[in-house]
């Protein structure tokens, strides 16, 4: 009998695994999730107490899978390169063919804090594991500059969602691994050799004189802190300044600023990309992107990177597809950049690795630990390098 309880919880995770991938958390229903293993809504609470206990249970089977590995690594790797190429291995199949990593990315805020603490541990402990190779590897390396790296690392496999495209897992996968590759070997540079200086930091929180300007400010900051849907009315128009009367006055609801927020700001993004590359010289496109790209995401913009990614999916569906067509011509920019630069790269190729920066860079803004490195703005260029041009890729014959 337990044996059998056991396998039918199994489904049941499985299954609401990929409806909170596919349409997100809050929008799947205990129903649905019966549904999907010929359950009724109620004989689901016979395996787990209510839908949060699924997700957190869903998200620890995904952390014990990459246990596994780790441990697999530690066992079969004679040497620390040999262990951590059989465990960067493990997560690319992990990713390329199963998936695993959306569900964390984007449902972390709904979990309890221990709950939270629990997870974040895992990946601290996965990322420091990844650094203590890259140490060990490169002795040059400052204790900090290695967890940096290997921080990147981890996150360069935590992006195959949105780096997928059309590619065939395999592909996909050697991507992963030459990039992984290009960020160990990356050299993080002084800052004085840096093309920007961190000027692009942001100096002293500023209030907006319009109302309407002073709300979509203070859900940007709340949606950003704490997600889309733990933001009440009544929290923006505090932080606003306004009573909620006003608020109704000027939005017609929390969800219309969140499109507001995430439509602007892609147009924004299109908006000053466009004017910088009609500046650029020929042949400097690419350098002109990632200087760009760095100064708006350690700038007020970059509040809008974990909303777009964790909260779009509570947006309706032609708001989605508005949003998704303006960051296909963002990623178009970047592609005949890169192409430019590199023009034995295939369009996939080159759609993959522009991906896996953005990716990559919105995590490493989003570590507060990070984001204050004293010289933030050199390290991103440098790692933009070595993201979007790997060597195995770049200099293949």
């Amino acid at each position: 009998m337990s044996a059998n309880r056991g396998q039918r919880a199994d489904q049941i995770i499985r299954a609401a695994t990929e409806l909170f991938t596919a349409s997100g958390y809050r929008n799947v229903g205990i129903e649905q999730i019966g549904a999907a293993v010929g359950l009724t809504g109620p004989a689901v609470y016979r395996h787990f107490d209510d839908k949060h206990d699924i997700l957190v249970q869903a998200l620890r089977s995904q952390v014990d899978l990459v246990g596994r590995l780790h441990a697999e690594a530690e066992t079969l790797g004679r040497t620390p390169e040999e262990a951590l190429g059989l465990f960067l291995d493990g997560l690319g199949d992990l990713t390329a063919n199963h998936d695993v990593a959306i569900l964390w990315r984007r449902e972390q805020q709904h979990l309890h804090p221990e709950q939270f603490a629990e997870m974040l541990g895992h990946f601290v402990a996965y990322s420091d594991y990844i650094a203590d190779k890259i140490a060990v590897l490169r002795p040059e390396l400052s204790h900090d500059d290695a967890r940096f790296l290997g921080f990147a690392v981890l996150s360069v496999y935590s992006n195959t969602t949105g780096t997928r495209g059309r590619m065939t897992p395999a592909r996909l996968m050697q991507i992963q691994r030459a990039v992984a590759r290009s960020v160990i070997g990356c050299a993080l540079p002084e800052a004085d050799s840096a093309r920007i200086d961190d000027t692009s930091r942001p100096g002293h929180a500023r209030r907006p004189a319009g109302r309407r300007e002073r709300i979509l400010d203070a859900a940007s900051n709340l949606f950003a802190q704490r997600g889309f849907h733990d933001v009440r009315i009544d929290d923006i128009a505090h932080a606003a300044g306004i009573s909620v009367a006003t608020f109704y006055h000027l939005v017609p609801g929390k969800t219309e600023i969140l499109e507001a927020i995430l439509v602007r700001g892609l147009e924004g993004a299109l908006y000053t990309f466009t004017d910088a590359l009609a500046r650029s010289a020929p042949g400097e496109e690419l350098d002109t992107l990632v200087d760009c790209h760095v100064r708006q995401v350690l700038g007020v913009h970059g509040r809008l990177v974990p909303i777009y990614s964790r909260d779009i999916v509570y947006l309706p569906a032609d708001v989605q597809e508005l949003l998704a067509t303006g960051r296909r011509e963002i990623m178009d920019e970047w592609v005949a950049a890169l192409r430019g630069r590199v023009p034995s790269l295939s369009k996939d190729d080159a759609d993959a690795l522009a991906n896996l920066y953005v990716g990559v860079v919105g995590d490493v803004i989003g570590a507060p630990d990070l984001r204050a490195r004293p010289h933030i703005a050199a390290d991103l260029i440098a790692l933009a390098n070595a993201i979007l041009l790997p060597d195995e890729l770049v200099h293949r014959r």
